[in-house]
């Protein structure tokens, strides 16, 4: 199989994963678009799903359907974007074992992955009671916001998943079945219109929250951390920062802690507003809850076993990312990885083929496994 799961990481992560627009013809307005997640509808419907449908966001969605219909579905999906998005045409290398592109690890050769199994399925000649829903959520990557979209596409699925399994390029062994709770939030300064006085320096603004924000003493049970991932400001050498922004992560084990901690910090920036007399806004892109499937559940135990079973090692920690909204509307669901790869966002981004064997035995593992619990539930 390796033509096919080559070819399909290379024609896949070759298709921008950016969303175009385009024009209706009954609407006459503009529609957005992705331009992968159109790709990703042809190319299962070549490979042999039974039907090919998408959700009013345009999200593709393959259906493979099982002996008894009447079960409800295993959901297996990917995201389709990628963080990297270089300008110009996109080009992947083949070096022997290893695959190199922009956007392959994350999350490309996991989207390619989920694309290649209705092939890979018939080729196998395996067959599942449950019927299978192969999905591609597009344009989660493109903002901090846009995580939410994960959840509208499960609102606007027909039928609630018996079991979902989230696959991501990397890295092979990981397991997820637990979030943490998360606030990824901008803090924006900017000078105050009108003020009288000289106005400062927003960057230097925006390096006293951050003094502050390091400053804070964070419980280590529950765990709770602040990161500053982000600092723009500035248009020009020789003249005052205008504008500042300054982009944070919070996480805790407990969501109590992380409220506390988000109040903490609404504190300071409001001393910070006053004492600077300045404008500052707290911009929350994304807030996830703390929750957990259990280790002890099915799916997190058979995921664990086909991991270990296929000797490899099994690396658990929580999800930061769309589980959360899985497990928050009761779905059993665990998230994955299907490579293993370096430099996840940059340019020469790598994976190894080989590797992308032993994962597609542990989804294909994974699947089956949910089905049976499905059948025996």
């Amino acid at each position: 199989m390796k033509e096919l799961l080559l070819g399909n990481v290379v024609l896949l992560g070759e298709v921008p994963s950016y969303a175009g627009t385009w024009q209706s013809d009954d609407e006459m307005s503009s529609v957005d678009y992705s331009v992968r997640a159109r790709f990703f509808a042809d190319r299962i419907g070549e490979l042999g799903v039974d039907e090919c449908t998408s959700d009013p966001l345009g999200n593709p969605i393959g259906i493979i359907k099982g002996g008894e219909p009447g079960r409800p579905p295993i959901l297996v999906c990917a995201e389709l974007d990628s963080l990297f998005n270089p300008p110009g045409d996109i080009h992947y290398a083949i070096d022997g074992d290893t695959i190199i592109g922009p956007g392959l690890m994350d999350n490309a050769i996991g989207a390619a992955a989920v694309m290649s199994l209705p092939d890979v399925l018939k080729r196998e000649g395996l067959a599942f009671k449950s019927t299978i829903m192969l999905a591609g959520i597009a344009n989660t990557m493109r903002d901090s916001k846009n995580l939410t979209l994960v959840e509208r596409f499960l609102e606007s699925l027909g039928t609630k998943p018996g079991a979902a399994i989230i696959v991501k390029g990397g890295e092979l062994g990981r397991l997820n079945y637990f979030s943490e709770a998360v606030v990824r939030a901008d803090i924006l300064c900017e000078r105050r219109p009108g003020a009288r006085q000289s106005p400062p320096n927003m960057i230097i603004v925006a390096n006293e929250i951050i003094d502050r924000l390091l400053e804070l003493e964070l419980p280590q049970k529950p765990e709770t951390a602040v990161t500053v991932g982000m600092i723009r400001g500035g248009y020009k050498y020789g003249t005052p920062a205008t504008t500042a922004r300054v982009g944070i992560e919070l996480r805790s084990t407990s969501n109590e802690a992380l409220a506390a901690l988000s109040s903490r910090i609404a504190g300071i920036l409001d001393q910070v507003r006053h004492e600077r007399r300045v404008d500052i806004e707290y911009d929350v892109a994304a807030a996830l809850g703390a929750t957990s499937l259990g280790w002890s559940h099915p799916l997190t135990s058979a995921t664990a076993a086909v991991i270990q079973e296929l000797g490899l090692e099994l690396n658990v920690y929580p999800s930061v990312s769309e589980l959360y909204y899985f497990l928050q509307r009761g779905i059993p669901a665990v998230t994955i990885g299907v490579a293993t790869g370096s430099d996840y966002h940059q340019e020469l981004a790598s994976a190894s083929l080989r590797s992308l064997y032993s994962g597609m035995a542990q989804l294909i593992g994974v699947m089956l496994a949910a089905d049976e619990e499905a059948a025996d539930a």
